[in-house]
């Protein structure tokens, strides 16, 4: 079986020399999603394509296994894409048997939509989540909406399965109530290997080189209005005034970066709140396993099933988020963390001071949620993505 995976963009494996530089090619969960899929594929024997653009202009072949990464150069960047003319008609060089597009930021959903059409081939898409068109500047508020009003029925109604991370999606968005019928639920995964690290939260802090005497408080992620930083931030005069020795980092980067550093100083809480930047995978882990709660304050429905919190809690830490979107399906309210009403400050920051005040608590939740994560594994995912690809095949 020969699976060709459209993905707008693809972490580099083997050609470390060649790294993009990370301002210029970051990527999302959509994009971990694709590409632990693809090598779980690659493991069970499939000859695996993907076809991504390259962090320069300059295209390029990636070996890794049986798998191959076709990279076409970029010849231009919108907002957070990296549009490469290419990649519209270079993949019709190779045979698939198979498509299957990650549904994220363009131009991948676009190409896979064409080389499908032109090749005759079934189409695969995973739903990471409707896009919200109500933030931004004028080009990509422009943008998403041409995209929602034109383009997404368009590629749903071409797929043969949609897959939804989230069953509680389905009716939460905007899109895929009326494609119920052709829906398949197969959650997001995560490589629990990666968080199974032999470090102490003490050992992790002085690696990281954050104090070991204080709680930490932790949102990984990009710093984006969907994900709500800024109301995380806006709670922690209040946190800090019940309970003082608590840090709150914000591991990630995204455009919201300066103005969340000077909202903090303007709410004189500058001293206790530490902006990591982006955080390589190498670190991931060490963020985690270091924080004592990891708190997602999402406020749209863009949220279909974060990998951030599968994350968190295969490190063990409780969850204190929105109750939006998938977020629901992963959390459990009371069982491995806490989930209040979105934009509502003040639940936020009473569940962050319940559980920063509460240790036994903190913890039960924590082994909670590591005994859960087990169920989401890549090799019990592919093993459900396999059964749908033969199927249509």
């Amino acid at each position: 079986m020969k699976i060709g995976y459209f993905s707008s963009k693809f972490p580099y494996i083997t050609i470390q020399q060649n790294s993009p530089n990370n301002y210029k090619y970051t990527y999302g969960g959509s994009v971990l999603a694709t590409y632990y899929l693809a090598l779980e594929m690659s493991r069970k024997g499939k000859d695996i394509m993907v076809f991504t653009t390259s962090y320069n202009s300059k295209d390029s072949i990636e070996e890794y296994n049986n798998l191959k990464i076709y990279r076409y150069g970029t010849n231009f960047r919108f907002l957070t894409s990296n549009i490469s003319l290419g990649y519209f008609y270079k993949p019709l060089t190779y045979n698939a048997d198979i498509v299957h597009v990650s549904f994220d930021i363009p131009p991948s959903p676009f190409a896979g939509l064409i080389y499908t059409r032109k090749k005759n081939l079934p189409l695969v898409i995973t739903y990471h989540g409707d896009w919200e068109d109500s933030y931004g500047n004028i080009l990509r508020r422009l943008g998403v909406g041409f995209h929602n009003r034109l383009l997404v029925d368009k590629l749903l109604s071409a797929a043969k399965v949609i897959i939804s991370p989230s069953s509680i999606y389905i009716n939460s968005s905007k899109f895929l109530k009326k494609y119920e019928d052709k829906i398949i639920v197969i959650p997001n995964g995560i490589n629990l290997e990666e968080f199974k690290i032999p470090y102490s939260k003490k050992e992790c802090r002085e690696k990281l080189g954050l104090p070991t005497h204080k709680n930490i408080i932790l949102f990984f992620g990009y710093l984006v209005p969907y994900k709500s930083p800024d109301i995380l931030l806006k709670t922690f005069p209040k946190i800090l005034k019940k309970v003082p020795d608590t840090l709150l980092v914000f591991a990630g980067n995204g455009v919201m970066e300066e103005e969340l550093k000077r909202l903090s100083i303007e709410l004189k809480v500058e001293k206790c709140v530490i902006f990591a930047g982006y955080v390589g995978k190498e670190h991931r882990p060490l963020y985690y396993k270091a924080a004592d709660i990891f708190c997602l304050p999402s406020t749209m429905r863009t949220e279909c099933h974060p990998i951030a919190i599968l994350e968190a809690m295969a490190c063990g830490i409780p969850i204190v988020a929105s109750k939006i979107g998938g977020i629901p399906d992963i959390v459990k309210d009371g069982e491995n963390g806490l989930l209040v009403p979105p934009k509502d400050e003040n639940a936020l920051a009473d569940a962050i001071i319940y559980l920063l005040e509460n240790k036994d608590i903190r913890e039960r939740m924590g082994r909670n949620g590591r005994d859960k994560v087990e169920r989401y594994s890549w090799e019990k995912i592919a093993e459900e993505t396999e059964k749908i690809y033969e199927e249509l095949i």
